[in-house]
């Protein structure tokens, strides 16, 4: 007698497949997922793309995971508003073409988009996750359409328990709604590809420098203003001579305004915007100290990934970090609470003392193993399965 087979289709939505950290964590589950031993059942995904394909495309593809796209265009225009019920049409002859029985939805415009399905279409039986990645404190509009199209969400996953307060206390959700599960890293993903030499070569520093390294999209949200007053503070304490250079890997809107402002404070020998790489993964391994002074997050990827590599930590206090760093050694955390010139003062203070330390903390080794998707990926699963009600079903990672 055969034993009953079950195929479940789940579809991922997306905003963009640009490189970001979001797109990172729906590579890892979607590549998790394939590695998958699965028993008494089979996993279909597919990923959906408002916007055009962007740099990450490629590895799903690579993958083995089907990819399609609405073809929005990267940036909304007044005119693009015109178009939104075509590629909501677009959206919904993928659902009914591909007939998932999850929904699962990444960034406002894919969140808010894969809720219309429901509104609209009350009769198609699936069930909507709804992922939120960031305290966010500039688009409030965001937390407004949220609150009000929550109901037709059966779950919303968040990657820190900070960010779980903020979406109840924002979007007045109901607690037992949401699910909290933290971000993974995915170590066959991690590879170096240069050297620590050849990464200074192509720097052009010799090993005595200290290198600081920052990692994200150029974009007001993650502080790139702050950290230029902390370089232009050590440059008036005299305390960089040279000794010091920070690098900041990423591309984005800011990128003309950072660069007037490190022309106005003269800061071109200290500081270094190098753009979009490929693999980030080779510079935080180079690095000397990872710094993050983002005024808001979720729980920072980045952050994860200079801990997998050992290397000292300073970020300022947003959410998700604390759950990270727990207090360990060569790690500090900023308030962003305080008087601007005192977050600053102690980013400066904390910089100037990992630097003192730095031959202590050169052999650091940090535990972030609960972040592996062997820890991860079953509590997701699960998830999916609990809220389609199958039970039963095995798997091994």
């Amino acid at each position: 007698m055969k034993s009953h087979y079950i195929t479940i289709k789940l579809m991922y939505v997306i905003t963009s497949l640009d490189y970001g950290g979001t797109q990172k964590q729906l590579f890892y589950l979607l590549k998790s997922i394939t590695q998958l031993k699965l028993n008494n059942f089979k996993i279909l995904p597919v990923v959906v793309s408002l916007k055009k394909f962007g740099r990450m495309k490629h590895k799903f593809l690579s993958a083995g995971i089907p990819v399609y796209s609405l073809g929005m265009p990267q940036k909304i225009y007044p005119a693009t508003v015109l178009c939104i019920p075509l590629y909501f049409l677009i959206f919904a002859c993928y659902i009914f073409w591909f007939r998932p029985q999850i929904i699962h939805s990444f960034l406002f415009q894919a969140n808010f988009l894969s809720r219309m399905i429901k509104f609209f279409f009350p009769f198609y039986n699936c069930k909507i996750f709804s992922s939120e990645r960031v305290t966010e404190q500039q688009k409030k509009w965001h937390l407004i359409l949220s609150r009000y199209t929550n109901f037709l969400v059966d779950k919303i996953i968040v990657n820190s328990n900070e960010l779980k307060m903020f979406v109840i206390n924002t979007q007045q959700v109901d607690p037992k709604k949401i699910i909290v599960i933290k971000n993974m890293i995915f170590p066959q993903e991690m590879n170096i590809l240069k050297s620590k030499s050849e990464i200074r070569q192509e720097l052009g520093i010799d090993e005595n420098v200290f290198l600081i390294l920052s990692v994200g999209r150029l974009h007001k949200q993650k502080g790139y203003d702050l950290l230029l007053e902390v370089v232009h503070r050590l440059v008036k304490q005299k305390v960089v001579e040279k000794k010091i250079l920070f690098v900041v890997v990423g591309d984005g809107e800011e990128y003309t305004n950072l660069l007037n402002t490190v022309s106005l404070y003269k800061l071109n020998q200290y500081v270094r915007f190098i753009g979009y790489r490929e693999n980030v993964y080779d510079y935080i391994n180079s690095c000397d100290l990872f710094l993050l002074t983002s005024y808001w997050e979720g729980s920072p990827n980045v952050v994860l990934e200079a801990l997998w590599f050992n290397k000292p930590v300073i970020v300022t206090e947003v959410a998700g970090v604390k759950e990270i760093l727990n207090s360990k050694k060569g790690c500090y955390i900023v308030a962003l609470s305080q008087d601007r010139n005192q977050t600053v003062a102690h980013l400066v203070e904390k910089i100037k003392d990992i630097y003192i330390k730095k031959e202590q903390l050169k052999n650091l080794q940090f535990d972030i193993s609960e972040h592996l998707p062997e820890k991860i990926i079953p509590v997701i699963l699960s998830e999916y399965l609990s809220c389609l009600g199958v039970k039963n079903l095995n798997f091994i990672y």
